[in-house]
């Protein structure tokens, strides 16, 4: 499947999911993500960590991140860390979604700390309905059949401070960002390169990393090892890399595209 034209077909179905399903949450629009970009890519591959955790959840708060993707090619890998907004009115309390819970930012303080500890580049994902007058970042995008946005988490922190205003437009939020299939069409034409364009507060961390440190894990999804797993050894696997605070974790074997990671 072309990469391109393969990740703009998987925003449409989300985008129709979404306006076919006005009362889905962010964690369903996330588990349809998923689920479709397994489907329509068998390059894609991952664990539904909450489907394995459910049974313990009067011990756990439930998880904290949506997604840890893992881009890998042949010699190099990203790792992203995502949470989920969903945006649809012209105008809502997103200043205040942004602080979840109550307040707090401790959702959105969780993600810049595990990005932090653990190398990742942390991001929103916006999940979101583009009008007339939407605009982002890059300024070739066709925004008609997309309905997921990527926002770096610096840059919605201060949002969620308050520096762009208390009443906040879906429209103001949309500029910060790129539609998440824009990783994959980039005419910059690396992953590095798209970072370092548009989220330039990510420029010194958004660096390609060798695979001789990819985890267990993520191995085991690339050779597809979890199939067939019991739920006590994947279990295991979960709490050995502390996996619980993820509801998803994705891996997209770009091996045969390794020039796009570095």
């Amino acid at each position: 499947m072309n990469l391109c034209k393969g990740n703009k077909t998987l925003s449409l179905e989300v985008k129709n999911f979404i306006l076919n399903v006005r009362d889905a949450k962010e964690e369903s629009i996330t588990d349809y993500l998923v689920w479709k970009w397994r489907e329509m890519d068998p390059k894609f591959k991952y664990l539904k960590v909450s489907s394995f955790t459910r049974h313990e959840e009067r011990n756990i708060s439930g998880a904290d991140i949506e997604l840890e993707l893992w881009l890998v090619g042949a010699k190099y890998h990203f790792s992203l860390v995502f949470q989920a907004k969903k945006f649809l009115e012209p105008y809502g309390t997103y200043v205040a979604k942004l602080n979840y819970p109550a307040g707090s930012q401790q959702q959105l303080v969780t993600l810049l700390a595990y990005a932090q500890k653990n190398h990742r580049l942390p991001f929103y994902l916006f999940y979101s309905v583009p009008d007339a007058n939407t605009r982002v970042m890059c300024r070739v995008q066709d925004l008609c059949d997309t309905a997921i946005f990527m926002a770096d988490a610096y840059s919605v922190k201060s949002f969620a401070d308050g520096l762009h205003g208390n009443r906040l437009s879906k429209n103001q939020l949309l500029m910060t960002t790129n539609p998440l299939h824009c990783l994959f069409c980039c005419p910059l034409g690396s992953v590095p390169a798209f970072f370092k364009s548009y989220f330039p507060s990510l420029a010194e961390t958004a660096e390609p990393t060798r695979n001789e440190v990819l985890p267990r894990y993520v191995r085991m999804l690339l050779d597809d090892r979890f199939l067939g797993s019991n739920t006590e050894e994947t279990l295991a696997i979960i709490h050995q890399h502390e996996l619980r605070m993820f509801r998803s974790v994705g891996v997209y074997d770009m091996r045969g595209l390794d020039d796009k990671l570095q």
